[in-house]
């Protein structure tokens, strides 16, 4: 698998940031990263965490339309 760079725009849908998230996971699970190249991934992977937390805890149970 290669090291990919890309990152997900800041208006990325919630399936983009799932889809990224799972991306990141199976290049560390690879185990062919590099020690820098994980904590890249690790950084990365929270914070689209945060952000899908964030996002997710925006409706409040309820349904919401995004912009």
């Amino acid at each position: 698998m290669t090291e990919s760079t890309t990152h997900t725009a800041p208006d990325a849908s919630i399936a983009e940031k799932q889809q990224r998230l799972e991306i990141i996971i199976d290049q560390l699970d690879d185990g062919t990263v590099s020690l820098e190249r994980a904590k890249e991934l690790h950084e990365e992977g929270t914070a689209l965490i945060d952000e899908l937390d964030d996002e997710l805890a925006l409706g409040d149970g309820e349904v919401i339309e995004r912009p």
